[in-house]
Parts: structure tokens; C-alpha cells; sequence
């Protein structure tokens, strides 16, 4: 009688990965809820000038009104994010196994005059899968979008909300 040798890691490995392919399936089929209470620090590589203009709309926000002397850089951005809302009312939620589709890769070759400044802002999930949908969507016709352009157009509709452009400020 031969007895089986045995396969230690290898054989542990195959069943380990069954467990891990059911555990899967299962959390495949539940449905995401995004709060709007937690929040998260989203950090954006952008344009050193899309920063200046919310430093500044903020300012205006505080001198407009002595109440909103807490207003911050991340409640204009969260502005900015419910005025794209309205305006893209529309925008579908991303497949699930898209976690984030704005992952960094090759990225164009900019201009050397165009400064570039990392920065971030405090916002909601509700907000961050907002971003992430919103981006996917102008990503599935295979063209490149990213954080940054989102934020120039946030930017844009704030112009047109307080009508006050870039340079004014």
C-alpha cells in the first residue's frame, strides 16, 4: 500500500482559492451604500491656478457674509460637486469592479510653464464615488479624463454660480 505524499502549500493554496472565488461572488452581489456623513481626504494633482481660484472663492465666500467665517477650500469643492450633480443628474454608477478609474499611468506631457501642486480636500463618500462615477463615465468612450479636469470644471461652474471669473479674484 503506497501511501499519498503529501502536498503541503500547494494543496492549501487550491482551496484557498475556492474559499477566496466563493467569499467573492458573494460581495460581487451586494449592493455598495456610500455615506454621506463619513468622510474621506481626496487628494487631486492639479493645475497650481484651479487651487488659487477656490483659495480665493473661499475668501469671497467669508467677506460675502460674516456667518460663513468657517467656510473652507472643502465646502467649495463640495459646492462645486452638488452644482455638477444637478447639471449631470444623469450619471450612471460605475461597475464594481472598477474601484478607481482614475489610477495614475503614463500621463500626457504638459507644458513646463504649467505648475502643477497636490492638494486635497475633505469630502464625503458620497461625493468621492460621485467623482469616480463621474470620471468613469467620460472614460468608457476610451478617452483619457482625469481628477484634474473634473476639478477645472467644477471650477467652471462655480464661475457661472457666483459669476466671478479667475481673474477678477
Amino acid at each position: 500500500m503506497q501511501k499519498k505524499p503529501k502536498i503541503r502549500g500547494l494543496g492549501s493554496l487550491k482551496t484557498a482559492g475556492s474559499n477566496l472565488q466563493k467569499n467573492a461572488e458573494i460581495i460581487q452581489e451586494q449592493e455598495k451604500v456610500f455615506s454621506t456623513e463619513n468622510t474621506v481626504i481626496f487628494s487631486f494633482r492639479v493645475n497650481q491656478d484651479l487651487i488659487h481660484y477656490i483659495k480665493k472663492l473661499r475668501l469671497f465666500k467669508i467677506e460675502e457674509k460674516a456667518s460663513n467665517h468657517l467656510y473652507s477650500e472643502s465646502d467649495v469643492v463640495r459646492e462645486g460637486i452638488e452644482l455638477l450633480r444637478e447639471k449631470f443628474s444623469n450619471v450612471p454608477q460605475r461597475p464594481i469592479d472598477v474601484e478607481m478609474p482614475t489610477r495614475r499611468g503614463r500621463g500626457l506631457t504638459r507644458n513646463p510653464s504649467i505648475i502643477m501642486s497636490n492638494t486635497s480636500f475633505t469630502l464625503s463618500e458620497n461625493d468621492v464615488n460621485f467623482i469616480y462615477n463621474f470620471i468613469y463615465d467620460k472614460q468608457k468612450g476610451g478617452d483619457r479624463y482625469t481628477k484634474e479636469e473634473f476639478l477645472a470644471l467644477l471650477v467652471k461652474q462655480m464661475e457661472k454660480k457666483f459669476k466671478i471669473n479667475k481673474k477678477e479674484l
